[in-house]
C-alpha cells in the first residue's frame, strides 16, 4: 500500500500559499516582544549574543512556533485557522525541483 504525499498547498483554501510579508513581519514582531518580556526561547541559543529579533526569525524558520494564521475573506464571515507550519513547509515545496 502505497503512502500518499500530502501536499500542503492543496490544504491551503484561503490567500497564497506561503507566509506573506506582512505575516512574517508580525509574527517575527510579536514574538520578538515576548522575548523582550521574558519569555522562553523555543530554540537553543548559541552562547554570542543575539537580539530577540534574530530568535523570532530563528523560530519562525525552524517551523517551532505552535501558532496558525487567520485569513479572512471579505464576501466571507468564516475563517480557517491556517497552522504556521503548513505555511512554511509549503513555501519549500515551491522550491524542491525534481531533476529526472
Amino acid at each position: 500500500m502505497k503512502k500518499k504525499k500530502i501536499r500542503y498547498k492543496d490544504l491551503i483554501t484561503i490567500g497564497p500559499p506561503r507566509l506573506t510579508q506582512y505575516e512574517r513581519a508580525r509574527i517575527i514582531g510579536i514574538r520578538a516582544l515576548q522575548i523582550d518580556y521574558g519569555a522562553e526561547p523555543f530554540i537553543k541559543v548559541e552562547d554570542g549574543y543575539m537580539s530577540s529579533i534574530q530568535i523570532a526569525e530563528k523560530e519562525l524558520e525552524a517551523g517551532v512556533l505552535p501558532l496558525s494564521i487567520k485569513r479572512r475573506l471579505i464576501y466571507r464571515d468564516d475563517f480557517e485557522p491556517i497552522p504556521l507550519k503548513w505555511l512554511i513547509v509549503a513555501s519549500q515545496e515551491d522550491k524542491i525541483v525534481d531533476l529526472d
